[in-house]
């Protein structure tokens, strides 16, 4: 389902799920991460949804979970800082991460494609990074026009440091309500 009006960066919160036809597959981007063979391939038949909600205009808290597998839940919280925080993935272990408000004119990032009259021309910008820098990942969240409705949609830009690999894949997402 489009994202309702009604639904920007600073009222994102809500149930969403994330949609496959219209996303780029996400198993490369797990690959480059070192997730194994099966937790990549059982990741590739779930349904992914986001329960969102946000205490402040700079304060996003974010669940994940994967249905019909074994894949632990992961809790993202987001303070619109620009800090740098410390914390623990389910799945990657140690994480550090930091997010802030970026102008769609200073993202790197398409720049064409995003919705300007939302936010303020403002996308959230998110950066984690796996602590031994074995990886790191930039996100930008943000609306756009897919298929003729409004998405909510990240695009996320991965490296592997150590091998160089480097990997651009776009979510998008279905609402399903409050």
């Amino acid at each position: 389902m489009a994202a309702p009006p009604n639904k920007t960066l600073h009222n994102i919160a809500g149930r969403w799920t994330l949609n496959k036809d219209l996303s780029d597959p996400f198993t490369p981007v797990l690959s480059l991460q070192g997730v194994n063979g099966f937790i990549r391939a059982i990741a590739s038949h779930t349904s992914v949804h986001l329960k969102i909600s946000q205490p402040s205009a700079d304060e996003i808290h974010l669940q994940q979970t994967a249905t019909g597998a074994a894949i632990p839940a992961v809790t993202e919280d987001w303070i619109l800082d620009w800090t740098w925080r410390d914390g623990k993935d389910p799945l990657f272990g140690d994480m550090k991460g930091r997010a802030r408000w970026i102008k769609i004119n200073d993202a790197h990032t398409e720049s064409d494609q995003w919705d300007r009259e939302c936010d303020g021309g403002l996308l959230m910008q998110a950066e984690g990074n796996k602590r031994d820098d074995e990886w790191a990942g930039t996100h930008f969240w943000g609306f756009q026009t897919v298929e003729g409705e409004r998405r909510y949609v990240r695009r996320i830009f991965m490296v592997n440091n150590k091998s160089g690999e480097k990997m651009n894949v776009r979510m998008v997402y279905d609402f399903d309500g409050e």
